[in-house]
């Protein structure tokens, strides 16, 4: 049977930790800031299912910020998005807990390339280059980012303590994943980067 994907639980498991959980965890802190070289993640456990949300800036996965120009901008964007659906392999859970991947959801800010692309080749020379010169007058200073949202379900959900990421290795200009949790028996924050790639709870 399908399983129905639930973002929401996330949201829900941060709107109902209490005030006092979060005061206790001294490592908290704001994951809302675009800083290029840090991803954010929230990991939420509801029983047997386990859901994790990222956000990453553009530049740590596809090494630009500006809305694709090209067929080789718009080449990259897609293989960053394959590899982002691959979530059971970005994201390996406990082995004993026998958490499967049930649904992968990736999204991003870039505009559709096609889109544009389709769009100026009816402009005259001069208003081709008109639309460029105002694109990259909005691109300049852009902060377009890419977003994961994945849901797993395991068959054995209290061996869920640890978790472990190839990311990496595929997106070097990445040098920490800050993640906050909630477990069904904790709430704690972890910071991941290429010399700690695995942590147990």
């Amino acid at each position: 049977m399908k399983t129905r994907f639930l973002p929401n639980v996330i949201a829900m498991a941060i709107a109902t930790a209490s005030t006092a959980t979060f005061a206790d965890e001294a490592n908290y802190q704001s994951f809302d800031a675009h800083v290029h070289g840090e991803v954010t993640a929230s990991l939420a456990q509801d029983g047997e299912r386990v859901l994790i949300e990222l956000t990453a800036p553009g530049h740590d996965v596809v090494g630009f910020e500006h809305h694709p120009k090209n067929a080789k901008d718009q080449q990259t964007l897609e293989d960053a998005y394959a590899l982002l659906r691959d979530g059971g392999k970005r994201f390996q859970l406990a082995e004993a807990a026998n958490c499967q991947l049930a649904e992968a959801k990736v999204t991003s800010s870039f505009s559709d390339y096609d889109e544009h692309h389709d769009h100026d080749e009816h402009h005259g020379h001069d208003e081709h280059d008109a639309h460029h010169e105002d694109h990259h007058e909005h691109d300049h200073g852009n902060h377009n980012t890419l977003s994961a949202n994945y849901q797993f379900i395991c068959q054995n959900p209290q061996a869920f303590t640890e978790l472990k990421t190839d990311w990496f290795s595929l997106f070097p200009n990445t040098e920490t994943i800050k993640i906050q949790a909630f477990t069904d028996d904790k709430v704690w924050v972890d910071t991941l980067n290429r010399a700690k790639s695995h942590i147990q709870w």
